[in-house]
């Protein structure tokens, strides 16, 4: 069953007359485009900013019958498949005349992008369907898999890019917009958000909390560096995380890193399609964390609902994060981020994160920077 039958099989069990999705990941989804667009903030003077309009730039209207209709500007009309999709091309102030033309159902699925504009601007019985679309996208097929590998590597590839071109006296500004030009410049669209390169010196004031960092400190031998980056492509994301060490790193917090790389390597072994639950992944982590001595250092421990993880794809955090009891059982074809952390106080902070993939027969990893690279000279 392809993309399209999909959707139309959840669409006809529904009951609804047609599915209704304004640029953002639904839309993209049922569109299956290639790019990404944006919502536009109109302001009406008249009014307090608060009361602001959020405006598509294009939409897309699907009827139980399999037909979709794209309305859009004439500055984005190339980006759409004609075959799939027909083109409806109008101005953004007359978007609102147009979408009442084309809707011909009296009960419609919308999601959240623009939700209160749809609301708004049609006068038949509007459906939140958001959840259901969360389902679907979950499962990704040959072409997302294939798109986000590809995206996980070069990730990696730009992070290796990074580490060969550090310099003493770099601050962490320096260092993201390496990550921003590398991606930029190598043929990625955008970030799936903007890049944390993290700087924490040891035996310093900055290094005794996790929060924050400081932008302006500059990079010297004793600095860990924690990476959260990702970037976009053709309208899918990759979220990835390491951390690299200048110098000779102190015993305790080098054997901490291969604790993280031990446990998350371990908890992908323990991944059984159609048996294991998301909520159990981070506590394999602990496990083999606490059984190495290094539990304690843990950011976030085995029963908290800290940042451990969450599903990916045309967004970069989508449902479910990855929080103890989460009773959502893996399937093939799911692509997760998985992402312990530790802290040592006086020392710095450290981050794994990985972008994982359900197979038919257990998990591999998308994103597959040295896990031995820790200690790096300038």
């Amino acid at each position: 069953m392809n993309r399209r039958e999909k959707i139309l099989k959840k669409l006809n069990e529904s009951g609804l007359d047609g599915l209704l999705f304004a640029s953002g990941a639904n839309f993209q989804y049922v569109v299956e485009s290639n790019s990404y667009f944006w919502q536009r903030y109109c302001f009406n003077l008249d009014e307090p900013v608060a009361g602001a309009r959020i405006i598509p730039e294009a939409m897309v209207y699907l009827n139980k019958e399999g037909k979709s209709t794209i309305l859009t500007t004439p500055l984005l009309k190339e980006h759409f498949d004609t075959t799939l999709n027909d083109v409806v091309v109008s101005y953004m102030d007359q978007f609102e005349d147009e979408l009442t033309k084309i809707i011909d159902g009296k009960k419609i699925g919308i999601g959240r992008d623009c939700e209160a504009w749809f609301r708004k601007t049609l006068k038949v019985k509007l459906i939140e369907v958001e959840d259901i679309f969360y389902d679907l996208r979950r499962i990704k097929d040959e072409k997302e898999i294939a798109l986000m590998t590809k995206l996980g590597k070069f990730t990696d590839d730009a992070v290796m890019y990074v580490c060969k071109h550090l310099k003493p006296g770099m601050t962490m500004f320096d260092v993201e917009r390496m990550i921003v030009d590398y991606g930029l410049q190598n043929g990625m669209a955008d970030l799936s958000f903007p890049p944390t390169c993290g700087f924490k010196t040891r035996n310093t004031e900055n290094a005794q909390s996790i929060e924050p960092f400081e932008n302006d400190r500059k990079l010297v031998e004793g600095t860990m560096i924690a990476f959260d980056i990702g970037y976009m492509d053709r309208g899918y994301c990759s979220d990835w995380g390491r951390t690299v060490y200048v110098g000779r790193a102190p015993e305790l917090v080098k054997k901490g890193y291969e604790a993280l790389q031990v446990g998350e390597t371990y908890m992908l072994s323990k991944i059984v399609p159609g048996v294991t639950k998301f909520g159990e992944l981070y506590g394999f982590i602990c496990d083999k964390v606490e059984e190495l001595g290094y539990y304690d250092y843990l950011r976030f421990k085995r029963d908290e609902t800290g940042g451990n993880g969450h599903h990916i794809g045309s967004e970069v955090h989508e449902l479910p994060f990855l929080v103890p009891g989460d009773e959502l059982v893996l399937q093939p074809g799911m692509i997760f981020c998985s992402e312990p952390k530790m802290f040592f106080k006086n020392e710095g902070y450290m981050r794994v994160e990985d972008m994982i993939l359900v197979t038919e027969d257990g998990a591999k990893f998308l994103t597959n920077f040295p896990r031995d690279l820790f200690e790096i000279e300038l």
